[in-house]
């Protein structure tokens, strides 16, 4: 339960530093493209998402931060601490 709370921390932390990132890029000169789903899963597979599924290529579409933070919170909010109340405690 720690390892997959500080994996969703460290996802949170990940997609927020992406997010500012992506946000800069584009104040600056030029056009810039946002790294998309698609692009992180070729980076990291080596393989190219197909565009068979509706849903899975809106997905691929979505920028890569709003996954990993979705990702994250999800991580977070189930292995969050729970708190055990018993019937002497105030």
């Amino acid at each position: 339960m720690f390892a997959a709370r500080i994996l969703g921390w460290t996802f949170l932390i990940l997609a927020i530093l992406m997010a500012c990132a992506e946000g800069i890029a584009t104040l600056g000169t030029g056009s810039y493209v946002g790294l998309a789903n698609s692009e992180v899963l070729s980076i990291m597979t080596g393989l190219v998402p197909e565009d068979h599924d509706f849903m899975a290529s809106k997905i691929m579409i979505c920028p890569a931060w709003t996954t990993i933070g979705c990702l994250g919170a999800i991580l977070l909010l189930t292995f969050r601490k729970k708190v055990r109340k018993t019937s002497f405690s105030k």
